[in-house]
């Protein structure tokens, strides 16, 4: 961990050091689920461990009642996966608060003796799924769009409040259940890639060459992003462009509406919405809304898309992807062979029928963006119950309150007797936690990229290929932090582009993105991708060969560096610069 002689670099949590969550909440012990390690607030001991800011899924912070799904996804869903499919060196992700904003550990097998445990059931589960992927995600899939079809179809308004509360654990144990699934799934791929990765690297090739095998396949957003161009298209032949270039989304009906040809184009909108709709903006965050609920973003990145007046041939980028793809897999066959040859084949195989590049967008739709819903619609209908009963003052009121002191409170006897003077003191304490929820989230853009000591190497691989913590990222964060000529970082998409930069730290400002600029962020996810439509080029400060940057720059085309750890912090909106996305390196012209 040295910097110089054997100095680690420790960047202090001590700033960050609490024993409340929120305003008038501690966590009792055993009122969130773990299996190796809980959610919580920094405590001086994890000055220890290095803690990385989860910007990649949650940019402005985790208001009370979202903190329950966050402890399923990156701390129950992430250590129960591991624990079962039994990663050899990781006991799955934990995560740390730093007031509202999330970072995230992990948890280390401790001993050789562990590690070879581990790997010997490793081996034993992971052999049946990876012999017919394909059936095994299709049952699983399967399992999840089952119990959306329930909670879809459910009318909500029609219910009691008993069955209003039965609805809503309901959803809390399905959301639980999807998170289970996704690491589960995720772990087993990344074993995969990885093990091919070596494979590559023993026979004379280059490991981060492996990432561009496995592209060129359609996924659920790559045919949202689709949609969304040929809604612009379409607004341009109705001649209803102008309002949807213009103006604010929330009066935007209103302005479509006014037109001739508006009644028709907003009916393609809901038919859009209808199949396309059911994602939120950010992972585990049940205090925003889905598109069927506020199609703003979708609006905004058609507006972008109208400023680009010759749209986006995804046939034709696909085609490029898929050539490239092939090219390269026949340049890496001709220079191995013999024994070399059969299992580069062999590994080949494997890995495009159980595709993480694939997968990890694919079931993001499925899973990460989608499976907080429920329990969304749910809370809001309760809360709209207690605001009528006059226990809470708006139904919103719900998301500050912890799932531990809703259940207690309902349990008690729900909206009409329950809890005497309980629900009197929540409310009180709900204009402090909004309160405390805003000066966290404005703090925000400058919290630490990295917390703790920051370690040599990594172990876990879903860190090191999703994340991006690779040595050159944690060589960079353990520099002396001075502007660097040159940032480098991992060679996620080839290609190199010169143009203007713009910097944001949020999704939320995603529409700000112009046409022919360069994106500078701390990561992509997949409400991220219409841009790449519209960019030259995408710089992030994290991620790896698997991150959803590298993966969408490469089916789109367009350069691409990630794992730079000081773009953003370096990069100012505006600056003139040039992306080498095969070198991996970012220079600031002007």
């Amino acid at each position: 961990m040295a910097v110089s002689g054997d100095s680690p670099r420790v960047f202090p949590v001590d700033d960050f050091v609490k024993e409340e969550l929120y305003p008038g909440y501690r966590q009792a012990f055993g009122s969130q689920p773990f299996v190796a390690g809980p959610v919580r607030p920094f405590s001086l001991a994890d000055n220890e461990r290095y803690w990385l800011r989860d910007s990649l899924h949650f940019s402005e912070g985790m208001v009370p009642a979202s903190i329950a799904t966050l402890d399923d996804a990156q701390t129950w869903g992430a250590q129960l996966g591991a624990e079962i499919v039994g990663v050899p060196p990781t006991r799955g992700s934990v995560n740390r608060l730093a007031g509202t904003h999330v970072y995230i550990g992990t948890i280390d097998v401790d001993t050789q003796w562990q590690v070879q445990a581990r790997a010997a059931r490793f081996g034993a589960y992971v052999s049946p799924i990876l012999a017919d992927f394909g059936s095994y995600w299709s049952m699983r899939a399967g399992e999840l769009t089952s119990a959306y079809e329930h909670f879809d179809n459910l009318n909500l308004s029609a219910m009691s409040v008993s069955e209003l509360w039965t609805v809503l654990t309901d959803a809390y144990a399905f959301h639980r259940r999807a998170w289970f699934i996704h690491f589960e799934v995720m772990y087993v791929l990344t074993a995969n890639y990885l093990a091919f990765y070596a494979l590559a690297e023993e026979i004379g090739l280059s490991g981060s060459q492996v990432s561009s095998f496995l592209s060129g396949q359609q996924t659920f957003y790559s045919r949202t992003d689709e949609e969304l161009w040929r809604l612009a298209g379409l607004a341009r032949s109705l001649g209803v462009d102008s309002a949807l270039a213009h103006g604010s989304p929330a009066d935007m009906r209103a302005r479509l509406l006014a037109l001739r040809g508006g009644p028709a184009w907003l009916a393609e909108l809901d038919s859009f919405l209808a199949v396309y709709g059911q994602r939120t903006e950010e992972t585990c965050r049940i205090d925003t809304p889905s598109w069927i609920e506020d199609p703003s973003p979708a609006l905004y990145s058609i507006g972008t898309f109208l400023a680009k007046p010759a749209g986006f041939d995804f046939h034709a980028a696909r085609e490029a992807a898929v050539m490239e793809r092939d090219g390269q897999i026949d340049q890496a066959r001709r220079s191995v062979n013999g024994s070399d040859l059969a299992r580069f084949n062999e590994a080949l195989a494997s890995n495009q029928a159980a595709n993480f590049a694939w997968w990890n967008e694919e079931q993001n739709y499925l899973i990460d963006r989608r499976a907080a819903i429920p329990v969304r619609r749910a809370t809001l209908e309760l809360g709209a119950r207690l605001t009528d009963a006059g226990r809470i003052a708006d139904p919103s009121d719900m998301f500050f309150l912890f799932k531990p002191e809703l259940f207690e409170v309902m349990s008690s006897g729900g909206v009409a007797t329950g809890g005497g003077g309980r629900w009197a003191e929540l409310a009180a304490m709900i204009p402090d936690r909004r309160a405390y929820f805003e000066h966290w989230r404005e703090r925000g853009p400058s919290l630490p990229t990295m917390l703790g000591t920051i370690p040599d190497t990594v172990p876990d691989p879903i860190m090191i290929e999703v994340f991006g913590l690779s040595g050159h990222f944690l060589e960079t964060l353990r520099g002396d932090g001075e502007p660097q000529a040159e940032i480098r970082g991992f060679p996620a998409a080839k290609g190199v582009a010169t143009g203007v930069a713009r910097v944001i730290t949020t999704v939320t400002d995603l529409h700000t993105v112009l046409p022919g600029e360069i994106l500078v962020c701390g990561g992509t996810t997949t409400e991220w991708t219409p841009a790449f439509g519209v960019i030259l080029a995408c710089v992030c400060d994290t991620g790896g060969s698997l991150t959803h940057a590298a993966i969408v720059s490469r089916e789109y085309g367009i350069p691409c560096v990630v794992g730079t750890a000081v773009a953003t912090t370096t990069i100012k909106t505006g600056d003139r610069i040039r992306v080498d996305g095969r070198a991996g390196t970012v220079q600031v012209l002007a």
